[in-house]
């Protein structure tokens, strides 16, 4: 039983270092080396394998820079914002006590509080993407399966439950459902402004006549879509892969420390 802690962290920073910083790192070479390419040239790519009879089938792996569009906003459940996107998550905060003996003995009572989820919504499957190329939109697949995708959040906040009469969201709530442990919700918002500015990395396909941008085939590729700057995404980036290889060797060091205490 007492190999089992040192082995465990000099597993997960085997796994840091040699899996997860690679992976991490063959992403911003991606990044990095990627030549952005506008709509018009996408369209004018597809237009050329139409003409050879190729088109339904030709894929793109493309970095893309521009704006969301969006000709009807949706308001968020919580702050009622007019956005173009919207994760919203919603969590119940319940509040509960327990008896415990001390290292004494003696029993004692202490308060713990947790966070119940209770919902996580999006509002929409695709978003409309254009740049300054073109007047016609593509179609972003950010809600797909493996897209990696970074919107900031822009709220986030605990309310007691005796405020929740100010959202109109909670107006059809039963609060004696959730009994009386429950102290108040948990409220967060993720959002896409109304003509925020995207990076997008990820593979260009066509459904009918709309070009579509969604996870590639080749798994070892990314699907990006953020709201940060392709240098902000870069560096954020290394940062991440230097905390993988200093993590992973303090958590190997730590592992293999323990094993000699062992031993000794």
């Amino acid at each position: 039983m007492n190999f089992i802690i040192p082995l465990i962290l000099i597993g997960g920073g085997l796994v840091a270092i040699f899996y997860f910083r690679p992976k991490n790192e063959g992403n911003v070479t991606e990044i990095k080396y990627m030549q952005t390419k506008t709509i018009e040239e996408l369209k004018e790519m597809f237009s050329q394998m139409d003409a050879n009879g190729l088109g339904n089938e030709y894929r793109e792996f493309v970095e893309l820079k521009g704006n969301i569009v969006s000709d009807n906003l949706v308001e968020t459940p919580f702050s009622n914002r007019k956005v173009a996107y919207c994760q919203s998550e919603l969590a119940q905060v319940i509040e509960t006590t327990e008896q415990y003996r001390d290292s004494n003995g003696n029993y004692r009572t202490r308060t713990n509080k947790n966070e119940v989820p209770i919902s996580n919504e999006k509002t929409s499957q695709e978003i409309s993407f254009i740049d300054n190329s073109t007047k016609e939109p593509i179609s972003i697949e950010i809600n797909a399966t493996g897209c990696k995708l970074d919107i900031p959040k822009t709220f986030d906040k605990f309310e007691p439950k005796n405020n929740l009469n100010n959202y109109r969201y909670f107006n059809s709530f039963s609060f004696s459902r959730f009994g009386a442990e429950t102290i108040g919700f948990k409220m967060i918002e993720k959002t896409i402004e109304a003509n925020q500015n995207l990076y997008v990395i990820g593979e260009a396909f066509r459904v009918g006549n709309v070009i579509h941008i969604g996870k590639p085939m080749d798994n070892k590729k990314p699907f990006i879509v953020t709201t940060k700057s392709e240098e902000d995404l870069v560096n954020t980036s290394n940062r991440k892969s230097l905390i993988l290889l200093v993590g992973g060797i303090a958590a190997i060091i730590i592992g293999i420390i323990f094993l000699i205490r062992l031993f000794s």
